[in-house]
């Protein structure tokens, strides 16, 4: 591609040759518009960014007064307030120290209050969240300075308020006086009833300091908050009240920003007003706080103004010459070729582009062709494979060679892979596959074939093995799977079963490979959570159905003798025997239901409908587990509420400080996967039943067997916190499994354990 002489305008040459000149005249430009423009955006900003910040103080402080108010409309309509301010004496005190435990409860939901105060016009008393005490006791106690007398206090409680906000001093712990906003309204609520008492909240404004500090540039000024009679309720800038004289003026501006001198300072002030509290928000900003910077920004442009015009004339020649050189050289290769100097007149870059990329996209489009249609098309024959629905007269070498799958031998095996997440880990069943058959790939293929598909939803895996390493291959895997589940679990938080066949032999056997690797998988609920289950030790004997009519009798009567001991060793015995390998997982379910319905027989008949089938729904709860673990915890719960049941009666040698010598053991012993109420009951030498009763009575907690998982999950948001995983962390705290740690810890939490070690975390 020659250059000529017309074309020159068109020419790279010639647009760098002006690129450099528009760059060099840039700086220039913007220098004197930025200049000029400075001072107009400066005063712009000064007032975009005060009436945000101001803006923000209002949005902050009006929905906490909304909040406030609403408490107390709450508390207005509040039963055991009406109660408390009906009555006339201080006979019920549990009903009014349940009243200062739901005050308690409120305050510790709204941080934006300090307190909040019931007085009581008949008892001539104020309940807190802190104590209960006579109104002149509390007025001595909160309230009472030289400017502030007795007699204001009682004016105040005896007018009627409609939900005010008022100006007081209030006592700090260290007896520092601070003039505090106090909301008062008058209780009842309706204007013609006769006043019975008020609510008096005071607002934590050091709360709302704290808020205040959070929000950009609120440190380098002042924030004022001023009540509709145009005082000032709150300030950012300490207890020290400044002169109405300073800010009468801003009660009678309306809303907007406008320069003034506030203190002696030349200042840029901003009011906004509450559409909800008729209250105004008025921020105070020193102008030289936004003018700091523009000295420094005028010497920065001149500086660059002639550094540009030094340096930029003398390198515009010199690299435009230098960098079309290699450009041309590249025109000339791709010129070589006649057609390319055919049409149109191209610049040199349009003119390479071109031609590279339809280079690259011919390649990438026929690569990713062939890539995917081979895909797809082993995808499609592994599928039919193993359905047994592939092509049987084409040879072994014809097909593997056909489809790029390598095989070297008729000897294969099938894995099938069922993967789990954790709560935090990857949810797309896709995304899962992708990295379970890809990891598995890679460690696997170093010493066998294997090749992945997916059969209904299902994750499978063919692999070729070679008939004089038989005898290891099995190890092989199972040590490359092992490695794999590591770092899965580690990394991706994904946990997965493998089930494998036994070692097949033709196209055929690799059907048969895949039936038996189906057949295994229904084993996993009787092997529990093995890694790689086999086919090969999975084969059930006949006839091993052992819990007969007579065991049903035995245990009937050990339950109802009170041998619980021996019924509990029958239980054991019975779950050992039906998780072992041999056994039919049919089988096994069967037996575990025929034991779970033979302990509810030996509960009375008056009593089996409403609280053994209808309460505890074992038929249900049992169907839903899947894995050993969760059989045997759920069986043996099963018992210990039958035991529950058919305790003898109560002992009556009830011992004083029973709850605490309870909870002391709970809390020594929670990490006891075995803890129960009937172990303790034992432990005490008291029924289950009457143990749990006198728990709750004595220490006002909830039941025992709740407290005992309250216990648990409070030992175990500890451990999480401190960077335990899951599954240790249910280990420690005395949970079967990981499963049942994290049901009961949403159960109490409202959110899983993962979850929550993300949130704390």
């Amino acid at each position: 591609m020659n250059l000529e002489r017309g074309h020159f305008t068109q020419s790279v040459v010639f647009r760098l040759i002006v690129s450099y000149a528009v760059i060099l005249c840039i700086p220039v430009i913007l220098s004197v518009i930025i200049y000029g423009q400075t001072r107009e955006i400066v005063k712009n900003e000064i007032k975009l960014a005060s009436r945000a910040m101001l803006q923000q103080v209002r949005y902050i402080v009006d929905g906490e007064l909304l909040q406030t108010e609403s408490l107390a409309t709450q508390l207005a309509v509040h039963s055991e307030v009406k109660s408390f301010l009906s009555s006339s004496t201080t006979e019920n005190a549990y009903k009014v120290y349940g009243l200062k435990q739901e005050l308690n409860k409120m305050l510790s939901a709204n941080n934006f209050i300090k307190e909040i105060n019931l007085y009581s016009k008949p008892l001539q008393s104020v309940l807190s969240s802190e104590t209960y005490i006579e109104e002149q006791s509390f007025y001595e106690m909160k309230l009472q300075t030289d400017t502030f007398a007795y007699g204001d206090w009682q004016k105040l409680i005896s007018q009627h308020h409609s939900g005010e906000y008022a100006l007081l001093p209030l006592k700090n712990q260290d007896k520092k006086v601070t003039y505090t906003p106090f909301y008062i309204r008058s209780l009842p609520i309706q204007a013609t009833a006769e006043v019975t008492g008020a609510l008096i909240i005071p607002l934590n404004v050091e709360k709302m300091m704290t808020m205040l500090a959070n929000i950009d540039w609120v440190e380098r000024g002042r924030v004022f908050i001023m009540d509709t009679n145009g005082q000032i309720m709150i300030q950012n800038a300490g207890d020290t009240m400044i002169e109405p004289a300073a800010y009468q003026e801003w009660n009678d501006r309306g809303t907007g920003t406008f320069t003034g001198t506030f203190q002696g300072v030349k200042s840029m002030i901003t009011i906004e007003s509450s559409d909800t509290t008729g209250w105004k928000y008025i921020s105070v900003f020193p102008t030289d706080v936004f003018w700091e910077h523009i000295g420094g920004m005028r010497t920065m442009n001149m500086f660059g103004l002639l550094l540009c015009f030094a340096i930029g004339s003398a390198v515009i020649y010199y690299f435009a010459r230098k960098n079309y050189d290699p450009i041309k050289e590249l025109v000339s290769v791709f010129t070589r070729n006649p057609a390319q100097g055919t049409g149109k007149y191209l610049d040199e870059y349009t003119f390479i582009r071109r031609n590279v990329l339809e280079t690259i996209r011919e390649r990438d489009d026929t690569n990713n062709k062939h890539d995917q249609q081979l895909r797809v098309l082993q995808n499609y024959y592994l599928g039919r494979l193993l359905k047994g629905q592939a092509d049987r007269n084409a040879s072994f070498n014809e097909l593997a060679e056909k489809y790029k799958l390598h095989w070297t031998t008729d000897s294969f095996a099938v894995l099938l892979f069922y993967i789990d997440s954790d709560e935090d880990g990857i949810q797309d069943l896709a995304l899962s596959q992708f990295i379970v058959s890809n990891i598995v790939a890679d460690l696997i293929s170093n010493h066998w074939t294997i090749n992945f598909t997916d059969v209904d939803g299902m994750l499978a895996a063919v692999v070729n093995v070679d008939p004089e390493r038989a005898e290891q291959w099995k190890d092989d895997i199972e040590d490359d799977l092992a490695q794999a589940y590591e770092f899965i679990t580690l990394r991706y938080k994904l946990r997965f079963t493998t089930v494998g066949s036994e070692l097949q032999t033709g196209l055929d056997g690799v059907n048969l490979a895949f039936l038996q690797a189906l057949e295994a998988q229904e084993y996993r609920s009787i092997l529990g959570d093995e890694m790689l289950i086999w086919y090969g030790s999975i084969k059930p004997s006949a006839g091993s159905y052992f819990f007969t009519v007579n065991d049903q009798m035995m245990l009937i009567n050990f339950l109802k003798a009170d041998e619980f001991d021996k019924a509990n060793g029958m239980i054991n015995s019975v779950l050992q025997q039906a998780f072992q390998r041999e056994r039919s997982h049919e089988i096994s379910k069967c037996i575990l239901l025929d034991v779970a319905a033979t302990m509810i027989k030996a509960i009375p008949d008056q009593e089996q409908a409403s609280i053994a089938w209808d309460e505890w729904r074992p038929l249900k709860r049992l169907l839903s587990c899947s894995t050993k673990q969760e059989f045997e915890q759920e069986l043996l719960d099963i018992f210990d509420r039958v035991c529950t049941v058919l305790r003898s009666k109560p002992n009556l040698q009830t011992s004083a400080g029973i709850g605490e010598k309870v909870t002391e053991f709970v809390q020594e012993n929670y990490s006891d996967k075995n803890l129960s109420v009937s172990q303790i009951g034992d432990h005490f030498g008291l029924t289950p039943q009457y143990v749990s009763r006198l728990f709750r009575e004595q220490t006002g907690q909830v039941g025992l067997r709740d407290y005992i998982s309250q216990t648990r999950v409070e030992a175990g948001k500890v451990l999480l916190l401190e960077g335990a995983s899951i599954d240790d962390t249910a280990e420690k705290v005395g949970f079967a499994s990981s499963h049942a740690f994290i049901r009961v810890f949403k159960k109490y939490e409202g959110i899983t354990p993962g979850k929550y070690k993300a949130i704390q975390g």
